[in-house]
């Protein structure tokens, strides 16, 4: 198995200590799941023809995102307790999606933020990011619903893109039926998640009649987003000095990692140029809800939440951003061991609810 040792010292060496104890910690928990049990060998052929191949490749998925459940259980102990935390569904786009909705207080009506959770566009659900929403929902004051989007390859492009701007679109119009003020809204997301919600509040500003019967509620819901919260997301750079020096197995953010994650997602051609995942060649420039845009220094991704937070300075949007030092892609979810976690997402939340309650 994989050792810190066998980190590049260019990333080793940049770990600020917290975050080498959170790395510490998962090639230790990676050890103990990679352990045998019983099992034939890895990647093992099971039949050539092409049923066996795909009920393969959906084992391998469905193995997959258990062991990203299983991972992630142990990042969401502890945290805030909510008031109240209801599993729903909200219809749109055509599928029932599942919602998870915290309420920090008991204030009878809530501003909302629309959590996107990261994953590579196919991993992760409601509990995976359980605790983020809950620390988010604490500081800033409103509710916040996370949305367990239909996940690659069923989800693929756009299918997940309108699931999540539908979400928005449906409480900017029905939210009181929940307790939520439609008028204040706000869209947050980690990794894909970011991409999601930067993509979800593009497709509401500029075509709200794509998402069919939503599209009432979609006009009014660009009008009604007061912040993006946007954590390490990728936005379009086709190549980068921080895509050059970071990622591996260490993060599960090497080259081909993103290229498997590109391929599953984005499945026909012309998917890589639309502007709703292309973000950077977007039409930044008009009008856009203010924005908190947060990079991770190891990321490959880096790179990309620099250069949409000076697309937004050069445009004049209200923006605050920054690069979070020493840290790896998707370390929001390490606030057990890392500070620099709640910290981002603390930042997060006040930014929001300044906007919320001014």
């Amino acid at each position: 198995m994989p050792a810190l040792s066998d980190i590049p010292a260019h990333v080793r060496d940049a770990f600020t200590p917290q975050m080498r104890r959170v790395v510490e910690h998962q090639l230790e928990r990676a050890a103990q799941r990679s352990a045998p049990r019983g099992a034939g060998p890895a990647g093992e052929a099971t039949g050539a023809d092409a049923g066996s191949r795909a009920a393969e490749a959906e084992g391998a998925l469905a193995a997959a995102r258990a062991e990203y459940r299983e991972e992630r259980a142990f990042w969401n102990v502890g945290g805030p307790k909510m008031h109240d935390t209801r599993d729903l569904s909200i219809r749109t786009s055509g599928a029932d999606v599942p919602v998870r909705m915290h309420r920090p207080s008991s204030d009878e009506m809530l501003p909302a933020i629309v959590y996107l959770h990261g994953g590579g566009f196919t991993v992760g659900d409601l509990d995976t990011h359980d605790r983020i929403t809950r620390v988010l929902a604490a500081i800033s004051g409103a509710a916040v619903v996370a949305v367990d989007y239909t996940l690659a390859p069923k989800g693929a492009f756009p299918v997940s893109l309108h699931e999540s701007a539908g979400v928005v679109a449906h409480l900017a119009a029905h939210g009181g039926r929940y307790g939520i003020d439609g008028q204040r809204l706000a869209v947050a997301g980690d990794s894909a998640g970011a991409m999601l919600a930067l993509g979800a509040t593009l497709l509401l500003r500029d075509e709200p009649g794509r998402l069919g019967e939503q599209a009432e509620g979609a006009e009014q819901a660009f009008a009604s987003l007061r912040a993006m919260l946007l954590y390490y997301g990728g936005y379009g750079l086709a190549d980068s000095l921080s895509a050059r020096l970071y990622g591996g197995f260490w993060d599960g953010m090497a080259a081909e990692d993103l290229r498997v994650i590109d391929d599953v997602f984005l499945t026909q051609p012309e998917d890589r140029t639309s502007s709703y995942t292309n973000l950077l060649s977007a039409d930044i420039e008009s009008t856009l809800p203010p924005s908190y845009v947060i990079g991770a220094d190891l990321d490959p991704l880096r790179d990309d939440s620099i250069a949409l937070a000076r697309r937004l300075e050069a445009a004049g949007h209200d923006v605050q951003w920054r690069v979070v030092p020493g840290v790896l892609h998707s370390f929001l979810h390490f606030g057990r061991m890392l500070d620099a976690a709640n910290e981002a997402i603390a930042g997060g939340a006040m930014f929001a609810r300044s906007r919320f309650f001014s």
